[in-house]
Formats: structure tokens, C-alpha cells, sequence
């Protein structure tokens, strides 16, 4: 990301609102967006109206608001509380005024958030970039709305890893959280699978045939490229504690398939689970303390948690004969997961707090490896509703869907801090 100074910042209380309002429900009628509108961009800068368009996107995806895009409203007048009446109009709440200029071969952006019905000032920021960084600037102020309304930053500059197989082999890529600057990252011509990234961006890790098995390797940013597991079974479902200093995946040895621990600085591996059945894709709590996955210890596939030393193995209670591909939301709420309904696989979440099992995709094909926003308000998840594999997202009570991806097959999605 281009370099982003933020120069002023001010913050005043939110008329009206509390942060316990943007909680979104599982039940989608229980859950009402805030309906935003986005002035037409002011200033002399020669892009604003793409810019314009890519904040209102970026709104749309936080899982918070509801952009009004289009409407035709006489803003002749600069009197504040006739600004506020005829927005109000529209149904709006909340509005967000821009202004992107360049000054001294900078690209400047003033923005203000104000409530509509209280015609006051929620806050106004301004940012400095580089001439070509104005999606990084509208990105770092759509994320600033979230978070004044939420006290969650957004999701607008993360990124997801995934695989795909357009340029002929299945190659780890990576892309804005929004479908957008897709950039290859490994060129190893041969089969890469399940991509992990550490939370500071300096590791991937991804399961290779270049030494035709499938070995576990880590890429460190910079080019060192290391292999850390090599069997006759494969190593595989990477994934990084919160700190980084872990990693969890599923490999098999001896015909028998199991969860190990491996240290990145140290470069020690703990073998986890010792039981003859699959136990396979781990993932992380966020605490780093338990982590989820699957086996089939007891009959079919199903969801389990242990603590990070292997112990207190417990079944979570989803529903359905085969459940898989389970992931931890960063709040640790919730659990996703895969099940198999009716020959193709669905996406369902576990919530902790009720027990409760929904399922959030439903006439898409066959829906897998989900994977949550940083937010934990959003689910990054693979469908072959088109005939090839895509990679959507969605609102975490399955609304909102947006296709991301449509060049080639593409899966294993993974969502970068």
C-alpha cells in the first residue's frame, strides 16, 4: 500500500445510534442496513467519480450500511439544515461528503460523515497520498466510517489468497478484498494448493508438488522459499496462530492423517492427534489457544475443538453426516463450515452463544472452504453455481453475495488481514 497521511481527525458522539445496533443478526430480517448516501465528489482531482463509485462499494461490503445510489436532489443551497431536510428525503441517515484535490503533486482527500437527522457532524478526516493512491485513500476513509460506527476497522484494505489455474497450473494469487488487483504470487508451474498468510504478510505457506509430492513449504517475502514437511502422505490446511508464531496443518504419515504443531522461528513440529481416524483442516481460535478441526474418529466427518497441546478433544454440536473445512471468526462467535447437503456441500455457521446451526448458502452448486473477514462481518467462500469454481463473499447471515473472481477455476480462498 502507498504511503497514507492521515492530518486531522475529529470525532463527535453518534446521534442516535450505538454500537451494539451494527451487531448483524443471523436472521436476516432481523438485521437492517443504514441507509448512506455518498455526495457526488467535489474538487479537481480527474478521477473522483471512479473513486466515488469504489466508496459506495466499499460501504456496501462492510456489512453495515445500505447505499443510496442513485438520486436527483436540488443541492443548490449551501445551508446546512437544508442539506440535511432534502438527503432526509430520500430516506438517507447518514451522509458522506468528499472532496479529492492535488496540491503540491499530492492527492489530498477531505472527507466528512454527518447525521441527517440531527444535521451534526459525526466526523471529518483528511489524508494525504501519493498522486496514484486514491483507492488507498478511499479505502483507509471507507474503513474509518466503519470503525466510527462499529469500533471495528473495516475490511476495505485486506486482502484474499486463493488459488487458481488460469495461467495453466494452480498457482497461489492474491487480490483486494474486493475482487479487485488480482497479482500472482508463486510461479512454481506445477500444483499449489491451500494458501495461508501470516498476519504481518511476511509467510505464505501452500502445499506443492514441485518435488512431485505434496509437500508443506513456507515462502518468506523476500524469495526464501523452505520445504517443512515431506512424507509419502500429504501435508496440507496450513493456517497461522494470531501472533504468528504458529502453525497448525493436517499431513499424513504412515497412512494415518493428523494435526501438527510447527514452531516458525524455532522450526520444531509437534505431532497433535494420535488417533488412527482423518483428522484434517485446522484452524486457529483467535486466541491462539484451541483450535478447530475435522475427523472422522467416530463414524463420519465431523467438527471438533482441541486446545493447542492436543488435549480436551470435544465434538461441536453442527448438524448433518458430514461437516467439514470448519474456521473460527476473529471474534469467536461463531464457527463456518462445509456440509454436505444433498450430494454438494453447503455453508452453515455454528454460533457459541446458541447453539444454534444456520445455513447461509442455498441454490449455488456446491459451496466450500469458507474463511472470515478480519471484521468477522463477512465470509469468503468457493462455488461452482457457474459450471467453474469462484470465489464469493457474503454478509455473515449469508446476504449480500458477491462474485469475486471469473477467470478460470478458483478456490481455497483465505482472507488476509
Amino acid at each position: 500500500m502507498k504511503k497514507i497521511i492521515i492530518l486531522l481527525l475529529i470525532l463527535t458522539f453518534l446521534p442516535g445510534y450505538s454500537q451494539q445496533e451494527f451487531e448483524i443478526n443471523l436472521s436476516t430480517k432481523g438485521y437492517s442496513l443504514v441507509n448512506i448516501a455518498v455526495d457526488r465528489f467535489k474538487g479537481d482531482y480527474q478521477k473522483k467519480e471512479e473513486m466515488r463509485k469504489i466508496l459506495i462499494k466499499d460501504l456496501k461490503l462492510s456489512g453495515i450500511f445500505s447505499p443510496i445510489k442513485d438520486y436527483a436532489i436540488d443541492l443548490v443551497t449551501n445551508e446546512k439544515e437544508n442539506r440535511c431536510q432534502k438527503f432526509l428525503t430520500i430516506e438517507a441517515k447518514i451522509l458522506v461528503e468528499v472532496q479529492l484535490t492535488v496540491e503540491n503533486n499530492m492527492l489530498v482527500l477531505k472527507g466528512k460523515v454527518t447525521d441527517l437527522k440531527s444535521c451534526k457532524m459525526i466526523f471529518k478526516r483528511e489524508y494525504k497520498g501519493e498522486i496514484d493512491s486514491g483507492k488507498d485513500l478511499i479505502h483507509t476513509f471507507a474503513d474509518d466510517i466503519v470503525f466510527a460506527f462499529t469500533g471495528t476497522k473495516g475490511i476495505a484494505n485486506t486482502k484474499i489468497a486463493f488459488v487458481s489455474d488460469r495461467t495453466g497450473h494452480r498457482e497461489v494469487f492474491i487480490m483486494d478484498y474486493n475482487g479487485e488487483n488480482i497479482r500472482q504470487l508463486t510461479k512454481l508451474r506445477t500444483t499449489t494448493l491451500f494458501p495461508a498468510v501470516s498476519p504481518d504478510r511476511s509467510v505464505i505457506a501452500f502445499t506443492s508438488y514441485r518435488d512431485h509430492n505434496p509437500d508443506l513449504f513456507l515462502y518468506f517475502i523476500g524469495g526464501k522459499l523452505k520445504r517443512i514437511y515431506h512424507a509419502d502422505g500429504i501435508g496440507s490446511t496450513p493456517d497461522f496462530s494470531s501472533d504468528g508464531k504458529l502453525m497448525v496443518f493436517s499431513a499424513s504419515k504412515n497412512g494415518n492423517t493428523d494435526i501438527y504443531l510447527y514452531h516458525i522461528d524455532s522450526g520444531e513440529t509437534e505431532r497433535l492427534t494420535k488417533n488412527p481416524a482423518i483428522d484434517t483442516s485446522p484452524k486457529f481460535s483467535p486466541n491462539g489457544k484451541a483450535i478447530v478441526f475435522t475427523s472422522d474418529r467416530y463414524g463420519s466427518p465431523q467438527i471438533y475443538t482441541m486446545s493447542v497441546d492436543g488435549l480436551n478433544i470435544t465434538r461441536i454440536g453442527t448438524i448433518g453426516t458430514y461437516n467439514d473445512q470448519p474456521c473460527w471468526s476473529p471474534n469467536g462467535k461463531y464457527i463456518a463450515y462445509s456440509s454436505m447437503r444433498n450430494g454438494k456441500f453447503q455453508i452453515f455457521l455454528f454460533s457459541f452463544s446458541t447453539g444454534q446451526n444456520i445455513q447461509l448458502t442455498h441454490g449455488m452448486g456446491s459451496c466450500e472452504n469458507p474463511i472470515f473477514s478480519p471484521d468477522s462481518r463477512r465470509i469468503a467462500f468457493q462455488s461452482n453455481q457457474t459450471g467453474k469454481y469462484q470465489i464469493y463473499s457474503m454478509n455473515i447471515n449469508g446476504s449480500n453475495i458477491v462474485k469475486l473472481t471469473s477467470k478460470g477455476n478458483n478456490t481455497c480462498p483465505y482472507w488476509v488481514k
